[in-house]
């Protein structure tokens, strides 16, 4: 109780009820009470507190405080990394179904993270993730099968797997999709309207390198009406994210007025920006 009224958080009567109620649950040994009680200090940022509850809803074997507990000790924000026991435990979550830890340990086996490397064992596990909805393991075997990384090429299945992770809002495999009908990959036809249409998807959560060629088809007119104007929205959009590039092909619009006024001022203000970007990066090199 002196927890909850000593912390930052506004809460009403009710919820301190309702908080304690779950603890006490907690206490008894309820595991989903657990999760939520340690949801609860973490968001008190009472990190002890987190530990022990995930650690105690791990310790009965309760699948998702494994998860979390793993990622604990991957990210080392709350306690020490420690790589072999995020395996151990990521490892108990996906023999029992969890498809979130079932990624993750793919990702160890594939990284020799905690554990030797292992393609077949990472293959395994990704698909086990890929058919329990998991987007990133899809998108992951779509490069294992594109590269033929520890199997043997299959240019189709990469295909199919990227496409469901962009049909699931996977940003990086969207940007694939694009690069794929851009480039003519995967054994697909250049298609510059699909490309278009998968970087668009991807660029609306801000993927720099999807911004930054939606803004190259348009500023040269690839397969679609040349549009400076649209193409200085996306560099734009791209160069606040830090790309480079973009403030050098922005400069380069306006000072050829591709499809807008030239505007001397404007690209010498963009190609100042690009070179003192390019100064800051070779500084720390």
């Amino acid at each position: 109780m002196q927890l909850l009224t000593e912390s930052d958080c506004s809460l009403n009567d009710l919820q301190i009820s309702d908080i304690l109620i779950q603890l006490d649950l907690a206490r008894a040994g309820d595991e989903d009470a657990m999760l939520i009680v340690a949801k609860i200090y973490k968001e008190l940022t009472k990190y002890d507190g987190y530990l022990f509850w995930l650690q105690s809803a791990a310790s009965r074997g309760n699948t998702e405080a494994q998860y979390l507990l793993a990622n604990c000790y991957i990210d080392g924000e709350f306690m020490e990394e420690d790589y072999e026991e995020a395996f151990k435990l990521y490892k108990k979550a996906a023999e029992k179904g969890h498809a979130d830890a079932a990624n993750n340990l793919a990702d160890m086996y594939f990284n020799g993270e905690g554990v030797e490397v292992d393609e077949l064992a990472a293959l395994k596990w990704f698909t086990f993730a890929a058919e329990h909805g998991v987007p990133e393991a899809m998108f992951t075997l779509g490069i294992i099968y594109e590269q033929g990384i520890g199997i043997e090429e299959d240019e189709e299945l990469a295909f199919e797997y990227y496409l469901q992770a962009a049909q699931i809002g996977d940003e990086e495999a969207q940007y694939r999709m694009g690069t794929i009908f851009l480039e003519g990959l995967c054994g697909k036809e250049q298609d510059i309207k699909l490309a278009v249409k998968w970087f668009e998807k991807a660029a609306k959560v801000y993927h720099v390198d999807a911004l930054f060629n939606l803004g190259f088809i348009y500023e040269n007119g690839i397969d679609v009406r040349r549009n400076g104007k649209l193409a200085l929205n996306f560099y734009k959009q791209a160069s606040l994210l830090g790309d480079l590039q973009s403030k050098i092909n922005i400069a380069r619009i306006y000072e050829k007025g591709i499809d807008v006024k030239k505007n001397p001022e404007k690209a010498k203000k963009w190609r100042l920006q690009a070179e003192n970007q390019i100064m800051t990066i070779e500084g720390g090199a």
